[in-house]
């Protein structure tokens, strides 16, 4: 549909547009004594009505011969010769009018065109007709821009949508065969705690497959599906892993990304206390800080290992996707010190509710 003709308001804007022009016509009229001001103004407004609307025909070849991909001797051919037909239908149009106001008892005497006024009429609905190209050609680019915008978005909304498949591809596999492993040798030694197990890990892999496909969700989400993750590796771990949480109230209503804590959380888990004979405690923190969320996972670690050289591969996915939703305002750091390794998240504060942040 006509952009023009898709929005009232658009409509009322390029017809008041028109109204200088009418009571530019009206005084070329009244000068070259066709007729006094009042006459030329009721010949002149509904003229330039009609050749309004007529106008917005310029829309269809402008996209037709967009520029750039057309070349300028066709474009300029075929709009001088759409110029050419408007503008003579126009003067027809105007020849009829003043014909009938001469019948009318509104224009006393004759109300005939004189030939001067023909080609007045005729040179004045060229210029307008090539104005009102240009200006579709303007409605034209803006058009091409939204449709590029669009498409950029959609490209990076389905970048960012494939990266979190392949974070959720990376994250339950690995999850998955490691509590099989276990299951199976629970199934052994302690057939209760293998039950137990396995419910937890149908929870959580529900959970996991119905509820993380939205873009954001609040903090306190994230946290109960970390919880169920906990509470399948509580079963494998026993007494060695204990877990504390120390989460801020002013932040559980936070956005954050599904699957983001995670695997802070699973590395704590593999890189620290499986590493250590009697376990550890495993702290979850939450606090917002001056316009951010900051969140963070310490863990212990045994004191004879060396170093981690890099992020490892959970890490690098979860910084992916931070550059991927906030750019550069959100920061992934890990350090050790001492006997404990912390991983800290900051990312802007967005409470649930704004701005749709939240996909459901």
């Amino acid at each position: 549909m006509h952009p023009i003709l898709a929005q009232r308001q658009r409509l009322a804007i390029y017809l008041l547009a028109w109204m200088p022009v009418a009571a530019l016509l009206t005084a070329a009229l009244v000068l070259t004594g066709w007729g006094g001001w009042l006459q030329s103004l009721l010949f002149a407004f509904p003229l330039l009505t009609v050749y309004a609307f007529l106008c917005l025909a310029a829309w269809y070849p402008c996209r037709a011969l967009p520029l750039g991909r057309t070349g300028t001797a066709v474009a300029l051919t075929s709009h001088a010769a759409s110029a050419a037909v408007s503008s003579a239908l126009w003067v027809a149009l105007a020849w009829l009018l003043a014909r009938a106001f001469s019948r009318s008892t509104i224009f006393a005497g004759e109300a005939a065109l004189t030939a001067d006024q023909i080609g007045l009429l005729f040179v004045v609905g060229l210029l307008l007709y090539l104005l009102s190209v240009a200006v579709h050609y303007l409605f034209v680019a803006a058009e091409l821009g939204r449709a590029a915008e669009r498409r950029a978005l959609e490209a990076e909304v389905a970048a960012r949508e494939a990266e979190f498949q392949a974070l959720k591809a990376q994250l339950n596999p690995h999850f998955l065969f490691n509590s099989l492993n276990s299951i199976a040798s629970l199934a052994v030694t302690d057939p209760p705690g293998a039950r137990e197990m396995c419910v937890q890990l149908g929870d959580y892999l529900r959970f996991t497959l119905s509820e993380t496909s939205a873009h954001m969700q609040p903090l306190a989400k994230e946290l109960d599906q970390v919880r169920r993750f906990l509470a399948v590796e509580q079963v494998r771990f026993g007494e060695r892993l204990l877990v504390v949480e120390k989460i801020g109230h002013d932040c559980v209503e936070c956005l954050v990304p599904p699957l983001l804590l995670q695997p802070l959380v699973e590395n704590a888990l593999k890189h620290g206390i499986a590493g250590l004979v009697d376990g550890g405690e495993v702290v979850i923190g939450a606090r917002c800080d001056g316009g951010q969320l900051v969140l963070w996972v310490e863990n212990p670690v045994d004191t004879d290992t060396p170093p981690r050289a890099g992020a490892g591969v959970g890490l690098l996915n979860v910084r992916r996707r931070l550059e991927g939703v906030f750019g550069g305002e959100a920061t992934l750091r890990h350090a050790r010190s001492g006997e404990i390794f912390r991983t800290e998240i900051v990312i802007p504060t967005v409470q649930s509710g704004e701005g749709g942040a939240q996909d459901e």
